[in-house]
């Protein structure tokens, strides 16, 4: 018996004309494309990967993205459940600022140092200072989240919607796994299997696909 846990990460925020911020927990946009969502939910749809249950995070943008993907699917979108856990993390001062401020004030001035944090972040997680992240508070919640889709769930497919800051912890489902980066792109997804007749823990299949071009 196998169970499938599916992470998507939502689609664009910004217009390609627009300069992106870092947003977090605390700015709520709307999509403003559907193309990564439905790329996901054509993806889901070719590789036979259906969802029997859809969560997700609290924001518009990880609602529309949920839908988005339901359509795809062919899933009842009012089945959809909104999980609190599933909220992207707070940036604290840096929240909704721009890439370039939040590197300049990471650093103290120095771009270059900035950037080294930030590529920490995205290849290990290390929380930036001022972020408002208890990475094994975190962990912890994956392990029980994951533990008890597998209580509830067993031999289903279980679709998660979620932000990046956030998902990025659920690479403790599996530390076996070679994470080149623990960043996944907008419109990104990231799958982990539990086989119930093998062993108490979980593999993961695909890390940071996007299937969008």
């Amino acid at each position: 018996m196998t169970t499938t846990l599916i992470i998507a990460r939502h689609g664009n925020t910004f217009l390609p004309s627009e300069t992106p911020t870092r947003v977090g927990a605390r700015t709520d946009l709307d999509l403003v494309e559907s193309a990564r969502s439905e790329a996901v939910g054509q993806y889901l749809l070719q590789n036979n990967l259906l969802p029997d249950v859809v969560l997700s995070g609290p924001l518009k943008r990880h609602k529309q993205t949920a839908e988005i993907i339901c359509k795809q699917v062919d899933y009842d979108a009012s089945h959809i459940v909104e999980s609190h856990f599933l909220n992207e993390i707070d940036y604290g001062p840096d929240e909704n600022q721009p890439e370039e401020a939040v590197m300049l004030r990471l650093g103290h001035g120095d771009m270059e140092k900035g950037k080294t944090i930030i590529k920490q972040w995205n290849q290990d997680a290390i929380v930036p200072d001022g972020w408002l992240v208890d990475p094994e508070q975190l962990e912890q919640s994956w392990h029980r989240l994951a533990a008890s889709i597998v209580d509830q769930y067993a031999n289903q497919t279980v679709l998660l919607v979620s932000s990046n800051g956030l998902m990025r912890f659920s690479n403790v489902l599996d530390e076996s796994y070679q994470y080149e980066s623990l960043k996944v792109p907008t419109g990104g997804i990231c799958i982990f299997e539990h086989d119930a007749n093998s062993d108490d823990s979980w593999r993961c299949t695909e890390w940071a696909l996007k299937p969008s071009k």
